[in-house]
């Protein structure tokens, strides 16, 4: 896991930190503004980061392209303006920027205008696409530049952005992410719903309906491999690309023939594995390193969802 936290007043050092974060660009004080403020804290894991950024004053940033990688650009407060690829959003905390790898970009943030910035590595979101796909991606993905925040699906993706910054702001030893498999899952959700919150250039494809030939097959199948595989690192997006049909192929079989989600029957395999963990009573054993050693990173969650399938709590399946 990467860090990095800078703090200066100097506008070349904080162009130069700024750029080793993100990549090369112009920075240029608003007319009056001799110096800047900066706060910066970044955290990386995997493809995907958190970077809490602030100028402290008004300043204009001119990126060239970002190349590999993608930013959802989140102001907590104030606001800025955001021409990229042809089209300007003035974003504020209820609509995001968002910058694709392809076009360079040029800002105006005004004095005040703290934000929090989600990155995101094209490659993985190039493979997340394609597991939503069922096929290859043959071109590139390109995001609409203003993302609304206040709809019930991008609220849920700014939840999550939120909960990895918390994470990642923690020693490594001391963080749920620690453990790699956790890591990865989180990462491929977070840009999955980040490819179904917003629209981009395959968001047509995403909402054609999906239809199998062998649904109840199909279902078979996915089962099977759920069943056998649950204990690994494993994804409903990793299901569905080992049986060669996109993800939303896979949830309309499961929902046509099981009444139920490619998720939800994921959940309820490590659900069952967790309790018969929980009753083996190792010594030394903990509700939180059961929780995350069967894929559960949302503890509160997992103890929920295990009262509903079990009739009791996780601690009290341990002191039995």
């Amino acid at each position: 896991m990467d860090a990095v936290t800078i703090r200066t007043r100097d506008v070349e050092q904080a162009r130069a930190e700024v750029g080793r974060v993100f990549c090369a660009h112009r920075l240029t004080p608003q007319s009056g503004v001799h110096n800047v403020r900066l706060r910066m804290a970044a955290h990386r894991v995997g493809g995907v980061g958190v970077i809490d950024l602030d100028y402290g004053q008004a300043v204009r940033i001119q990126p060239t392209p970002l190349e590999t990688f993608y930013l959802v650009q989140i102001p907590r407060s104030g606001g800025t303006v955001v021409r990229h690829a042809g089209r300007s959003v003035t974003s504020t905390p209820d609509v995001a920027s968002v910058l694709s790898p392809y076009d360079a970009s040029d800002m105006r943030w005004s004095a005040g205008s703290p934000h929090r910035i989600f990155y995101a590595d094209r490659r993985t979101v190039d493979r997340e696409l394609s597991r939503l796909l069922g096929r290859p991606v043959d071109g590139p993905v390109r995001f609409d530049i203003g993302m609304t925040m206040t709809t019930p699906t991008a609220t849920a993706w700014e939840r999550g952005v939120d909960f990895l910054a918390g994470e990642l702001a923690h020693p490594m030893d001391a963080s749920l992410f620690d453990h790699p498999q956790v890591a990865a899952r989180f990462e491929q959700g977070l840009i999955a719903q980040l490819l179904l919150a917003h629209r981009h250039t395959y968001s047509d494809l995403l909402a054609e309906p999906a239809r199998h030939p062998a649904p109840g097959r199909l279902a078979r199948q996915a089962c099977a491999l759920i069943t056998d595989h649950h204990g690994e690192a494993l994804t409903v997006g990793d299901v569905a690309e080992a049986l060669r049909v996109s993800v939303r192929t896979l949830q309309d079989c499961f929902r046509r023939e099981l009444q139920t989600t490619p998720t939800a029957y994921l959940r309820a395999c490590r659900l069952d594995a967790a309790h018969r963990a929980l009753r083996a009573t190792v010594p030394g054993v903990s509700v939180t390193t059961v929780a995350l050693q069967h894929g559960f990173v949302h503890l509160g969650r997992f103890a929920a969802d295990y009262r509903a399938r079990f009739g009791e709590s996780p601690s009290t399946t341990l002191r039995r």
